[in-house]
C-alpha cells in the first residue's frame, strides 16, 4: 500500500483551525439531497495549497474552473501519511459566477505501475436548486413548473410529472378553457381556438398523459429519463405558448407610414 507524507499539512495551524469549519460544512449542507446536480466535473490540478476542479457550474450552468479557496480537511487513517482511497475534502469557488461547491479528491494506487495519483471523487453544491422560469411565462403557471423543477432535483419523479400536468392545466385555463373540463377536453378547446399547434396539441397530451401515470398507481415506474422528457415537453410549450410570442411583440419590422403632406 503506498503512502504520502501528510505531517506538514496535520501539523499546519492554518488546517487545524479550518478542520472543525469544514466538518460542520460537510454535517450542515445535506450532501445526500443534491445528488442529482451536474456531475460532468474533473480534477484539473493540485498543489500544496489545495486542488482545482474543471467542469459544469451547479449554480449558473456554465463551464468553468473552481479553484479551492479553503483549506483541505485531510480524511486518512494515518496522521503522517496518505493511503491508498484516503480523501481530501475543501471549498472550491466557481471563477464564473463566484459561487461555492464543496470539492473531494482520492488517492488511487496502481500496483502493476506502483504508483499513486489524486483524482476526483465527488463535489456538492452549496445553495438551492435552479428553478428559474421565464418571466413571460405567467405568475400562477410559472410557479406551478419552477416547483416540477424543484421535485426533479430530490428525484421526485412523479411529483414532477404530476406537477407539469398541473401546470398544463393552468395554462389551458389561463388561454380561456373552462375549469370544470377534463384535460383532455381542455387541450381540444384550446386547439380549436388556434391557440395551439397541433404539434403543441399533441405535445400537451404527452405532458397530460405522463401526469395521469404519475398520479395513480400502476405497474410502470417513472424513472428519471420519463421526468426529464416531461419537462422538456413542458418547457417547449411554455417556450411556444408565452415566451416567443411576448419576445416578438417587442420587435416591429413593418415598415414606417408615409405622413401625409
Amino acid at each position: 500500500m503506498i503512502s504520502v507524507s501528510v505531517e506538514s499539512t496535520f501539523d499546519s495551524p492554518f488546517f487545524k483551525d479550518a478542520a472543525p469549519t469544514l466538518i460542520d460544512l460537510l454535517r450542515e449542507s445535506a450532501l445526500f439531497f443534491w445528488k442529482d446536480w451536474p456531475r460532468d466535473m474533473d480534477l484539473s490540478s493540485t498543489s500544496d495549497n489545495g486542488f482545482t476542479f474543471n467542469g459544469t457550474c451547479p449554480h449558473c450552468d456554465a463551464k468553468a474552473a473552481f479553484p479551492s479557496v479553503t483549506a483541505t480537511f485531510d480524511e486518512t487513517t494515518n496522521k503522517r501519511s496518505y493511503s491508498e482511497g484516503d480523501r481530501k475534502i475543501a471549498g472550491l469557488r466557481c471563477i464564473g459566477c463566484g459561487d461555492y461547491i464543496l470539492g473531494i479528491i482520492r488517492l488511487n494506487y496502481s500496483h502493476g505501475k506502483q504508483s499513486y495519483w489524486w483524482a476526483y471523487d465527488d463535489h456538492y453544491p452549496l445553495g438551492t436548486p435552479n428553478d428559474s422560469v421565464p418571466n413571460e411565462i405567467p405568475e400562477a403557471i410559472r410557479l406551478d413548473y419552477q416547483e416540477a423543477l424543484r421535485c426533479r432535483f430530490v428525484n421526485a419523479y412523479n411529483a414532477t410529472v404530476e406537477m407539469c400536468r398541473r401546470a398544463l392545466e393552468s395554462s389551458c385555463i389561463e388561454l380561456g378553457a373552462k375549469p370544470d373540463l377534463v384535460l383532455n377536453d381542455m387541450i381540444k378547446w384550446v386547439f380549436s381556438q388556434g391557440r395551439i399547434t397541433a404539434s403543441l396539441s399533441d405535445m400537451a397530451h404527452k405532458i397530460k398523459l405522463g401526469g395521469n401515470r404519475a398520479a395513480h398507481p400502476s405497474d410502470r415506474t417513472l424513472v428519471p429519463e420519463d421526468a426529464d422528457a416531461v419537462l422538456e415537453f413542458t418547457r417547449e410549450y411554455f417556450q411556444h405558448v408565452y415566451v416567443m410570442p411576448a419576445k416578438m411583440a417587442k420587435f416591429n419590422f413593418d415598415k414606417p407610414e408615409k405622413k401625409k403632406a
